[in-house]
């Protein structure tokens, strides 16, 4: 079986799993040590991407030395606050800014 190479798109992967997922060699799969069952990641979200978007995770996974997938699960999860909504952030100071301006007026 012919493998799609290190450039396939991710559409031409599935497409080539889709052929080729109940062949032989993909085998059953291997359990897990019962003491690493907690571990196990056994749910699955899906989360779209743009081209740019999935080039940026996909070059900083693979200069941190890790697939995407744990790449993504990595900053999720990483401890910290969540990153700032600019959208918010900038409402807020125009808010501010107005309520100065409208005391600065009331006042002086």
């Amino acid at each position: 079986m012919t493998e799609p190479g290190p450039g396939a798109t991710d559409r031409e992967l599935a497409d080539h799993y889709d052929a080729h997922h109940a062949d032989a060699q993909w085998g059953e799969p291997t359990r897990l040590p019962a003491d690493r069952t907690a571990d196990r990641l056994d749910v699955t979200i899906s989360v779209r991407f743009s081209a740019a978007e999935i080039a940026a995770v996909r070059a900083r996974a693979e200069a941190a030395g890790v697939k995407p997938t744990t790449y993504i699960r990595r900053c999720a999860l990483a401890d910290g606050a969540p990153p700032l909504d600019r959208g918010q952030v900038s409402r807020l100071v125009d808010n501010l800014s107005r309520d100065l301006d409208d005391l600065r007026r009331a006042t002086g």
